[in-house]
């Protein structure tokens, strides 16, 4: 299916996996309030009614609870991530080839399942700082994005009759592998992420 179908097929399920997903994190009020740390974070699987597969990082900090959605699919490309960002319903792609890439170049943990991967890299780099430049050439937005663990390049889509974007990471570089053409671009990227990070209050770090 094209970028709108599975966009429309995806906010099918949106309502009630957000609901799900408020009721799962909520439950971990009181295992959150009896901990040292209070504080909880579990990943639930789940399958929507319209057969799609879900999994919901649910995070409380007592007082703040906060969930990050993420569908995932296999195409003839391989396995594939969605994140919906529940704020303003766009969403983040993460593609087989960009997964294969995060293990190699960065966690080098082969006998992860590519499912396992996705989780990993959901919940370690939920914070992110995107810049996107149109190139006349191919006629698309290339990005490029820093998150926690390094950084992210790809491709924006825009679903004009949606009003909604698309982030396709394609590709994972750690912050060694920058070239020189690239470093005054990326530093500036980091520079604004960690002022971001910086700036966030540590309760809204978690799923921002």
């Amino acid at each position: 299916m094209n970028s709108e179908e599975l966009y429309n097929e995806i906010f099918k399920d949106f309502e009630i996996v957000q609901r799900k997903a408020t009721y799962l994190t909520d439950g971990l009020r009181r295992e959150a309030i009896k901990s040292k740390a209070k504080h909880v974070n579990r990943i639930f699987d789940y399958k929507s009614k319209q057969l799609n597969k879900w999994f919901i990082v649910a995070d409380y900090i007592v007082g703040h609870p906060a969930f990050i959605l993420v569908v995932h699919y296999l195409d003839e490309y391989g396995f594939n991530g969605i994140r919906i960002d529940a704020g303003n319903q766009s969403l983040t792609h993460v593609t087989p080839h960009f997964l294969e890439r995060y293990n190699e170049r960065f966690l080098k943990q082969p006998n992860l399942s590519k499912l396992e991967l996705l989780k990993r890299f959901i919940k370690n780099n939920p914070v992110y700082v995107i810049q996107s430049v149109f190139d006349t050439e191919t006629k698309k937005y290339k990005i490029s994005g820093r998150v926690n663990e390094g950084i992210v390049l790809g491709i924006k889509e825009v679903l004009r009759g949606k009003g909604k974007e698309i982030n396709q990471y394609k590709t994972f570089i750690s912050s060694d592998m920058i070239f020189e053409n690239q470093a005054d671009a990326l530093n500036y990227l980091g520079e604004q992420y960690d002022k971001y990070w910086n700036e966030l209050p540590n309760i809204t770090r978690r799923c921002a």
